[in-house]
């Protein structure tokens, strides 16, 4: 632990004293903290972007490692929303699963996406809370790079939303040269619901075996899932999974096969699998709900360390 403090101050320049929201929710150092003691076990940490919203002092690292080994990967994503500190918990609680599993297999680890989010307790990096009303900037934002329905041969946006969401979306393309994504998992929550549930944007939609059995987790660790009728975006749900949706998010890039880049196509990350678990915040306290998240990291190490096939 003391070589991964003495990385923590080499590598990751995080302001002293920074305030985090006070909820139970770990200190931004212990969450980045866990994820660099993966360095000793001979993983890469980088600093993806620095982010600096406007009304905050000091900018905030957004952290990135990647396994020892290359190869078609495992990406594993948490704190997008601010106000959604059960992901970055669990990935700290679980880090030995996620060494273990990264011992085996390509894996690459993005803890706290959304820092400056997560220290205020704000969703977005300009609003707070959500809101139909206010454009919310979303650092997983990836309109700029997804092609239109309308028209495929133009972005959904002519630009990102804010730099971070450009920084975070360039890395994730030039990395999958190194670690392509075959299967991305993206730890969520919504404050707005009573039941949780869990998105399956990649290629088997509702039948993804992997999204099947992350439901059958969440409900062992006590989470109440939505197992039919429509999300709270009239989405339908079936046996607690929504298939594939068009929502512009990260998760929707990671499974996306083209992707424009500078007005041009190129092939997308195209990951076989990819999932993003909602945990209903306002039913359960954050212990349980980063203890559900953690299971379910501890439940994809051992699986995917003993499972080769499809993946």
């Amino acid at each position: 632990m003391f070589l991964a403090s003495a990385l923590l101050a080499a590598t990751v320049a995080i302001p002293s004293g920074i305030a985090t929201h006070d909820d139970g929710r770990a200190p931004i150092e212990s969450i980045y903290g866990a994820a660099l003691s993966l360095v000793e076990r001979g993983w890469t940490a980088e600093v993806v972007a620095e982010s600096a919203p406007e009304g905050t002092e000091s900018p905030l690292p957004i952290l990135a490692l990647r396994s020892p080994k290359a190869g078609p990967a495992v990406w594993i994503l948490s704190g997008i929303h601010g106000e959604e500190p059960a992901g970055p918990n669990a990935i700290a609680t679980a880090i030995e699963n996620i060494a273990r599993l990264g011992a085996e297999r390509p894996v690459v680890l993005l803890p706290l996406l959304n820092p400056q989010g997560y220290a205020r307790n704000w969703r977005y990096l300009n609003v707070a809370t959500y809101s139909e009303e206010v454009d919310g900037h979303s650092v997983g934002d990836s309109s700029h790079l997804l092609p239109s329905p309308d028209d495929p041969a133009r972005p959904r946006s002519p630009a990102a939303s804010s730099p971070e969401a450009a920084a975070i979306t360039a890395w994730i393309l030039a990395r999958q040269a190194d670690y392509p994504a075959v299967i991305s998992l993206d730890l969520h929550e919504d404050n707005l619901i009573d039941e949780g549930y869990v998105y399956s944007q990649g290629v088997h939609g509702a039948k993804e075996e992997l999204a099947i059995t992350a439901v059958g987790v969440l409900r062992d660790a006590g989470v109440p899932i939505k197992m039919d009728g429509r999300t709270r975006f009239d989405e339908p749900v079936s046996r607690g999974i929504i298939g594939p949706v068009t929502d512009s998010s990260i998760d929707e890039l990671m499974s996306a096969r083209e992707v424009l880049v500078d007005g041009k196509s190129r092939p997308g990350p195209a990951a076989e699998t990819v999932l993003v678990l909602e945990t209903p915040a306002a039913a359960l306290p954050l212990a349980k709900r980063i203890a559900a998240q953690a299971a379910l990291l501890e439940l994809l190490s051992r699986y995917l360390v003993t499972t080769t096939d499809g993946y």
